[in-house]
């Protein structure tokens, strides 16, 4: 299966300009790995729908709870009243608006930052495996009264963001949403804020909205 992906795409998408056809086969690429994971993120079933991609839990623990977050910070942190946990640890004054708006948006239930509670999503770059930690995770209500998981990014994923993004919304999302009603856990969805963080308000509200 592998290897005629491997000869669709020499075959068909490789082109050679103002060469002759036969120079082709000297084809050399100094990053491989990049093309390895291109072709990785090719491999779509079907389109990556929550009925093909299935999520691959820990065996020893499935589920975790923010009942577990402890640890101790110098950072400067933002006291909660809808979260579990009961400071937000800043690692940003980003973070400390994104806090304030969640604590004043009406359809938030509840929400945590991501800190000390070691919540990861797995994503591949230039062949290596790594980890992203999106830093917000809400408990909201939909217009039609359900309720949400979303996972909040307001620091511009900085490093490897295209991938992050990629992964979180073709692979994490789709796998746990599959297993949803197996397990009775809420739909999980994603938002990264960007642009003027004063608008962090009308985009939260908008996205909630729309689930």
């Amino acid at each position: 299966m592998l290897k005629s992906i491997l000869e669709e795409w020499y075959n068909e998408k490789v082109i050679v300009l103002n060469l002759e056809s036969q120079f082709k086969k000297l084809l050399y690429f100094e990053e491989p790995k990049k093309i390895v994971d291109h072709i990785a993120r090719g491999i779509n079933p079907q389109n990556n729908t929550t009925e093909h991609i299935w999520p691959v839990f820990n065996y020893y623990n499935k589920f975790s709870s923010t009942k577990y977050v402890n640890g101790n910070t110098i950072k400067d942190v933002y006291p909660t009243e809808k979260s579990h946990v009961n400071y937000v640890v800043m690692d940003s004054d980003w973070e400390g608006i994104c806090a304030k708006t969640l604590e004043e948006i009406e359809t938030v239930e509840c929400y945590v930052k991501n800190q000390f509670l070691g919540f990861a999503i797995p994503y591949t770059k230039d062949g290596k495996d790594r980890q992203y930690f999106t830093d917000f995770i809400a408990r909201v209500k939909s217009k039609e009264g359900t309720i949400k998981n979303l996972m909040i990014e307001i620091s511009g994923m900085s490093k490897d963001k295209a991938e992050k993004i990629w992964f979180v919304e073709n692979r994490w999302i789709p796998a746990v949403n599959a297993l949803k009603d197996k397990y009775d856990y809420p739909e999980w969805h994603f938002i990264e804020v960007v642009n003027d963080i004063r608008n962090i308000k009308n985009q939260l509200i908008e996205k909630i909205q729309s689930l």
